[in-house]
């Protein structure tokens, strides 16, 4: 373990305490596995296979990394499609997808990466010294940086070892550049290529889910939690009088202040104050 420290941050909306924000510490490592079956250099993936822990297959010829965008948006595509194997899921979407409370993605995500049919992993990308990106979590740009540089390592990984792999970007921001061969595709646009069967589905997801929030990137965490509680506010139900209207009622006489009290058998008794 490396003794560089550094901070995850993130908004949460909670109905006790409204919009808080939260702080990780994070440590940096250098023993993060790679998750790739028959590698030489990562002597933990032996260990993991012992375990019966899926790892990435090598035969496939290619690794998807498949950005926030792509899972919070499509993860029913990934889930339900098995065409779709060699998954890297990175911590930082992760992440993403925590910060949102979209518990039920995230599962299925591990759902997905614990399935030996479907030879993917998790990688802890973001306590990866090599893999380390700048700049604070829960921004967009950043994490987008830390999805391309997370690619980047694994297509530099493989180089080193001569596995000849493709690793590709599924995204549905624009799109992006990456270095050292790492390919950058629209899900649409690789589906298209690669998986033409499974553009209606993606097609048929992409119209149920227009209109909604699904899409993680869309705006900031912090934007989309004060938007939350805008929301709720607004939804609260409407004042009848005014702060105003209620004094001048109290003046008059119109109005009357006092407490209602409640019992569990039944009845009710007010009490009015003069």
């Amino acid at each position: 373990m490396l003794g560089v420290r550094s901070e995850s941050v993130a908004f949460r909306r909670s109905k006790r305490q409204g919009l808080t924000m939260s702080v990780t510490e994070r440590y940096m490592r250098n023993d993060i596995p790679c998750g790739l079956h028959g590698c030489r250099t990562c002597t933990m993936n032996a260990e993991l296979a012992r375990k019966g822990v899926p790892l990435l297959d090598v035969t496939l010829g290619q690794i998807l990394v498949p950005d926030a965008s792509a899972v919070s948006r499509f993860i029913a595509l990934f889930e339900q499609e098995d065409e779709l194997k060699n998954l890297v899921f990175c911590q930082t979407v992760i992440d993403a997808l925590d910060r949102r409370n979209r518990t039920r993605t995230m599962r299925n995500v591990r759902k997905i990466a614990a399935d030996p049919a479907r030879s993917s992993v998790v990688f802890a990308n973001e306590v990866f010294a090599q893999t380390r990106v700048h700049g604070k979590s829960a921004d967009v740009d950043r994490d987008t940086r830390a999805v391309v540089r997370a690619a980047e390592w694994y297509r530099q990984h493989l180089e080193a070892q001569n596995k000849a792999q493709r690793v590709v970007i599924l995204t549905q921001r624009e799109v992006y550049s990456a270095e050292h061969g790492v390919e950058v595709w629209r899900l649409e646009d690789y589906l298209a290529e690669q998986h033409p069967k499974l553009v209606e589905h993606f097609r048929a997801i992409e119209q149920a889910t227009q209109d909604g929030d699904m899409d993680v990137t869309a705006i900031s965490a912090g934007e989309f939690a004060q938007a939350r509680l805008q929301a709720k506010a607004q939804g609260s139900y409407a004042k009848h009088y005014s702060e105003g209207d209620i004094s001048d009622g109290l003046r008059n006489g119109t109005l009357v202040r006092g407490t209602i009290r409640l019992r569990a058998g039944g009845g009710m008794r007010s009490e009015s104050q003069g």
